[in-house]
């Protein structure tokens, strides 16, 4: 009996594929549970979903960027020249940075996403291969959470040492966020370009104000150039997850 647990999370409110490796674990429930009931009680289950639901809402806050950005553009294209956007922004105030406003909202909720996809997957191991730490301690960003892996399971602490300097680099931009998202207003003083609203600051300065006195001279990333480069690992992270629960049903 299939739990269909990906139907319990954010990909079923949206048009964003249900990644394989989701279906291809729920296929293996179908051979081990014989009602919904015993497999929606059953643990792998649980973590299936949690799992999956990390996932989809990685996903959801990637859709709001990429909306986010629309709305911001489409504004600019309407408006035209430099002059005019300066005009508008004048006269309508915050309704004009709708969209950027919008954007660095859900660029927050993101990162956040993204690391609580990464609590989940350390709280699926701990519970898999019984580790002797805390609740709270079942992080990647813990190195008890290493140890205690390495001397349980070898085999599987391998399978997800490699991407390790991955995760802190997710834990890392989630903890930085203040700082590499500047407030707009900081932006239109020194504004050169009105797209640069939409965007984040490649690294943390150690004064926001200083480091905009150039912003030309800043690095700058896209919304959505992290999801781009995070998604693809991202995804072999739940594909091994997935692989570790169907083991362990």
């Amino acid at each position: 009996m299939k739990s269909y647990f990906y139907d319990r999370t954010a990909y079923k409110l949206s048009d964003e594929p249900v990644p394989n490796c989701f279906f291809l674990l729920d296929e293996h429930f179908d051979s081990r549970f014989s009602t919904i009931q015993e497999g929606n009680q059953h643990r792998s289950v649980q973590l299936a979903e949690m799992v999956c639901g990390r996932m989809a809402d990685v996903e959801m806050y990637a859709y709001l960027i990429a909306d986010g950005c629309k709305r911001h553009i489409g504004v600019e294209q309407a408006v035209g020249s430099d002059a005019d956007i300066e005009m508008l922004t004048r006269d309508r105030g915050a309704d004009n940075n709708k969209g950027a406003i919008l954007v660095r909202s859900f660029l927050f909720g993101y990162l956040s996403a993204c690391k609580a996809l990464l609590d989940t997957g350390a709280i699926t191991l701990a519970e898999l291969y019984d580790l002797p730490i805390l609740n709270v301690e079942q992080r990647f960003d813990n190195g008890d959470f290493w140890h205690q892996l390495v001397v349980t399971n070898p085999n599987v602490h391998r399978r997800y040492h490699s991407l390790r300097i991955f995760f802190n680099e997710i834990v890392k931009w989630r903890d930085e966020a203040a700082n590499r998202i500047p407030p707009i207003a900081l932006l239109q003083a020194n504004l050169a370009r009105r797209g640069m609203q939409l965007q984040l600051l490649n690294e943390p300065p150690e004064r926001l104000d200083q480091a905009l006195q150039d912003p030309l001279m800043v690095s700058w990333l896209e919304p959505l150039d992290l999801h781009r480069r995070w998604k693809p690992r991202l995804l072999t992270l739940c594909e091994r997850l997935c692989k570790e629960i169907a083991d362990s049903t």
